[in-house]
């Protein structure tokens, strides 16, 4: 029950609609990259049993001098690693959506793709610290779909969590060079 509840709250999250705020200027020539690992219960679509992997993950954003974002989520699956970038606060596309928004010192990324949802909190001091915390969730209690940014290829979920994630900030644009 706790669970359907949990991935009702995550779903409700990341449906609503909330105002972005513009970006503030603590952020501004900053990157910060969040990394963690995901335990997920998959395998690629139609093929064999579904088996535990523990799959690391990275989103860093970059705020240019004019508070302009720009975004990556890279993924790692054995010797395969594939990497989303966006421009912009929020998108949306075939693949799901999107959006980073503000309050105070803190971002606020969260996504939904083919039934998973990923809400990113970062906390930044505005010098050269931050904190992050990671929340995934799975809708319904049936298996959800979506394609691996490593290999492309479609995988389907039984659960997916998020473990402790870790972050850190450098001057300038991680993306240049």
């Amino acid at each position: 029950m706790m669970k359907k509840i949990f991935s009702a709250a995550i779903f409700s999250l990341l449906a609503s609609t909330g105002l972005s705020l513009a970006v503030p200027q603590s952020f501004y020539g900053k990157t910060l990259k969040v990394t963690w690992n995901e335990e997920r219960s998959q395998r690629t679509q139609g093929e064999g049993e579904f088996r535990s992997k523990s799959v690391p993950l990275s989103f860093t954003v970059y705020v240019s001098s004019k508070g302009q974002l720009f975004r990556r989520l890279t993924s790692s699956s054995g010797r395969a690693t594939g990497s989303k970038d966006r421009v912009g606060s929020s998108g949306t596309d075939s693949e799901g959506a999107g959006s980073v928004s503000f309050a105070g010192s803190t971002l606020i990324y969260t996504a939904n793709n083919g039934g998973l949802g990923r809400r990113i909190r970062v906390t930044f001091d505005g010098g050269s610290s931050c904190s992050a915390e990671v929340v995934t969730g799975k809708g319904g209690s049936g298996i959800q779909t979506v394609r691996s940014n490593a290999t492309g290829k479609m995988q389907e979920f039984q659960s997916v969590s998020a473990g402790a994630a870790s972050c850190s900030v450098q001057d300038g644009n991680a993306f240049a060079g």
